[in-house]
């Protein structure tokens, strides 16, 4: 029996995210893309409505919610933001927290889970350094055990919200080598690593685009962190640190066909109002295609995007799917939604002729943030090399 309809806790839940998207974010993009951040008002407000670290238990200050519930709030404030700034913060600080909550050790979890579900502490990601991406094998950051616990020592670029984390406080789940000796990565480790003035050098980088959601790279030195802080068990970081990527990948596809949704709303929404050669835009039949093409292909991947969040739960919880099945469900959500959602967003910037290129239409910046997401937590080509191994057997690849 299938049943693709949400609870009623869930519908109250969408229907108060919606009035405060409506209220507290959507007037205040031009804002956030002038000041290039996000108002610490905006972050508040989302701590006190419950939206920040979504899964952590209620024994550690949050409301314990389910993946797909997460997903309602992720796609409703990805139709909020076109610069996709604020969903950014939102998926990275939700999947990366989970994290902590699962595998976490309880000193840790208690430390830092509930200034995080009130929106007081940031948990960022820290992966990916200047010479690798998902090649996590090729890493140099290493993580030295002593009798007191680990001192880490590397460098990490690309890092999302650097400056929100160094301003609010909090950290980073940082991927690292316990056993560099080891081949592949049998030696890594997840270490939970707070920010540190002393032991961060931060450089700041900018971004095409998501003008609110600060970028940056920093060196690691010397950092001795106690041992609770290690996340899971040492050197099987690499089998855990995937249940973050997949989460936050699901999280991508509902946020990008949420965006994508509403800037073919903006985009209809012209064309009514637009008369050319004496008629209406929407008159025009190739125009209403690409309307059909692009609402198809959306709300397919919003469906996509629901069921890789639901399968996820299931594997999570009741463990009714291979972690193999949930990552090729995910992956092909992430691939059809981030390549679509680009695609219907620049036709939509198409409708709108000349205005549409200026930074006064939201597809100009929506398209910019949304690209992000072709790269974000696993690129387009990783996306497909999951899906054909799965489909092929990864003993024929």
């Amino acid at each position: 029996m299938l049943d693709y309809t949400f609870t009623e806790e869930q519908e109250l839940l969408r229907t108060t995210v919606r009035e405060f998207c409506n209220r507290e974010i959507k007037p205040r993009i031009k804002e956030m893309i002038k000041n290039r951040r996000i108002p610490s008002e905006i972050i508040k407000g989302m701590g006190e409505l419950g939206i920040l670290g979504m899964t952590i238990p209620e024994k550690y200050g949050g409301p314990g919610y389910d993946a797909v519930t997460v997903g309602i709030v992720a796609e409703e404030i990805g139709r909020s933001d076109p610069t996709v700034s604020i969903p950014v913060f939102f998926l990275v600080d939700n999947a990366w927290s989970y994290l902590i909550s699962k595998y976490g050790s309880e000193k840790l979890k208690n430390e830092y889970l509930p200034d995080v579900a009130k929106g007081r502490k940031i948990i960022g990601i820290a992966s990916t350094e200047p010479n690798f991406g998902s090649d996590v094998a090729s890493m140099t950051t290493v993580a030295k055990k002593n009798s007191r616990g680990y001192v880490v020592n590397g460098e990490k670029s690309y890092i999302s919200l650097v400056r929100d984390i160094k301003e609010m406080g909090g950290g980073y789940v940082t991927v690292t080598k316990t056993a560099p000796e080891k081949p592949g990565t049998s030696g890594t480790s997840l270490i939970f690593l707070p920010y540190s003035q002393e032991h961060f050098d931060i450089t700041y980088l900018e971004e095409m685009g998501r003008e609110g959601s600060s970028w940056g790279a920093f060196r690691i030195k010397d950092y001795e962190v106690p041992e609770h802080y290690l996340i899971g068990k040492e050197n099987e970081g690499f089998k855990i640190i995937h249940e973050g990527f997949e989460f936050a990948r699901a999280l991508i596809s509902v946020i990008s066909a949420g965006t994508a949704l509403e800037s073919i709303n903006r985009g209809i929404d012209y064309m009514k109002q637009r008369v050319a050669f004496g008629k209406s835009l929407t008159k025009f039949q190739g125009l209403q295609f690409q309307v059909a093409d692009n609402v198809a292909k959306m709300e397919t991947a919003l469906d996509m995007g629901y069921r890789a969040l639901w399968v996820y739960d299931q594997e999570q919880k009741y463990h009714k799917f291979t972690r193999f099945q949930v990552s090729k469900e995910i992956a092909k959500a992430k691939l059809l939604s981030t390549t679509w959602g680009f695609d219907a967003v620049n036709d939509a910037l198409q409708w709108q002729g000349a205005f549409g290129y200026s930074t006064d239409c939201p597809e100009e910046y929506s398209l910019r943030g949304i690209r992000s997401f072709q790269l974000a937590e696993g690129s387009r080509e990783i996306m497909k090399q999951i899906i054909a191994r799965e489909s092929i057997g990864k003993e024929f690849i």
